[in-house]
């Protein structure tokens, strides 16, 4: 059995005009706070956006989703672009 991470981790990488933020572990109405708070700093010191991404994450609920859109709103009064990505896994379900 697999255990998921209990908390969500950032790790921030200032670049020239963007920052790289690597999100990962489980982000729920208990962890999104952190979520915001790290993100809207790593938004503040950058020049031009914040690239969050997000391959990491195993489990993402609304509260999660919800932290994301404020940094997203944060992003476009300061004029910054943030953009999300993520590597995609499909998962064959069987019947």
């Amino acid at each position: 059995m697999t255990s998921r991470p209990a908390h969500v981790a950032v790790v921030v990488e200032p670049g020239p005009e963007r920052v790289l933020a690597q999100v990962s572990g489980e982000i729920d109405m208990d962890q999104a706070p952190a979520l915001r708070q790290e993100l809207t700093a790593a938004l503040a010191a950058s020049r031009a956006g914040l690239d969050i991404h997000m391959a990491g994450v195993t489990f993402c609920d609304s509260a999660g989703l919800h932290a994301l859109l404020d940094v997203d709103q944060l992003a476009v009064q300061a004029e910054r672009v943030l953009t999300l990505r993520a590597q995609v896994r499909w998962v064959k379900h069987r019947r």
